[in-house]
């Protein structure tokens, strides 16, 4: 068995990244049992052979192969003790160094540690054998509404929180909400930053001190943030705000109907990627149930727009209602 083919074999990068996982965290390792379960389609005699090789049992007793040992739960632990790299082939790679000259990833890396990597990547690539473009990377079409400006100041905000949340830190920020109201040096508890693939933009979701609610704020938005203090009770915060978005989760989803035509499969399937959706197949039509909160309405009714008549609405009534007072109302007011 060609068991670490780095590039074509599913078992070495399965194992690598089961051996990264549990150095990270010891209890996510399996039994052996449990190990086959996750390698379906592996005939017996082989996942044995696989087994015998990562535990050093093979045929070749003076060949140390040895990856992993049981534990006294009989949990297959890695005996590495630091990560395994990731070995990423001459294509990713290619990939890899046109991402790396995009703005957004400067909000992960620093100037320097980014420069290094593309003179790495400069002499792995053959620009001859692949020659992508920027276009092969993000194919998207933003909505016209997207507000993304990578600046210094954007990146410092934006490292700004991320080690806040980190850190369990509260932040003092000033907010210029869409209405037009300013709020100056709000002092809020940081919950996790999210990406809204379509509008191409960033969100905060927090807890305000004075609000005392979950808030959502567009990071775009904000014109100055420190990071404070580290929050107090801070496992307590945590269990409180998520119970506090789990009682404003709407009790009645969103139930819709898509065709299966030019894609539409896909582009709802992104679109809805970060809400708690179920799915199910049926006649050539994709069934979707969306699970949101309140503050999340106004978003799901401009992802459904955006999709056109690939999608509809089936439920509830009132949602359907809505949808079509948009749609009366912007025919209405279109320029005759």
């Amino acid at each position: 068995m060609k068991l670490f083919n780095k590039y074509k074999n599913k078992n070495f990068m399965y194992l690598t990244n089961y051996i990264n996982s549990c150095i990270s965290n010891e209890e996510l390792a399996l039994t052996p049992e449990e190990l086959e379960y996750q390698l379906l389609g592996t005939s017996q005699s082989t996942f044995e052979e696989f087994i015998h090789a990562v535990l050093n049992q093979s045929v070749f007793p003076n060949h140390n192969a040895g990856l992993l040992y049981k534990d006294d739960q009989n949990k297959l632990q890695p005996i590495r003790e630091v990560p395994i790299p990731v070995r990423a082939s001459i294509a990713e790679k290619a990939w890899l160094y046109y991402v790396l000259q995009t703005s957004n990833s400067d909000l992960f890396l620093n100037s320097e540690l980014k420069q290094k990597l593309l003179d790495a990547l400069l002499k792995d690539i053959s620009f001859k054998d692949y020659p992508l473009q920027q276009h092969y990377i993000d194919i998207r079409e933003f909505s016209t509404e997207s507000c993304l400006d990578i600046t210094p100041q954007f990146i410092t905000h934006f490292q700004t929180i991320v080690q806040a949340v980190q850190q369990h830190r509260q932040l003092t920020v000033t907010n210029h909400s869409e209405s037009g109201k300013i709020y100056s040096n709000e002092i809020v508890y940081p919950y996790k930053i999210e990406y809204s693939p379509q509008f191409n933009l960033f969100c905060l979701s927090c807890y305000p001190i004075s609000a005392k609610r979950p808030v959502k704020i567009i990071l775009s938005n904000l014109s100055s943030v420190s990071i404070g203090t580290v929050i107090p009770n801070y496992d307590e915060f945590i269990i409180d705000f998520e119970k506090q978005l789990s009682n404003i989760k709407l009790t009645h989803p969103i139930q819709l109907e898509i065709l299966n035509q030019r894609e539409a499969y896909d582009r709802c399937t992104y679109l809805f990627s970060s809400y708690d959706t179920y799915c199910y197949e049926q006649n050539n039509k994709l069934t979707m149930t969306i699970y949101y909160y309140h503050f999340q309405e106004e978003e799901i009714f401009r992802n459904i727009l955006f999709l056109g008549h690939y999608v509809k609405v089936i439920s509830p009534q009132t949602v359907v209602e809505k949808i079509i007072q948009i749609i009366r109302s912007a025919y209405e007011n279109y320029p005759k």
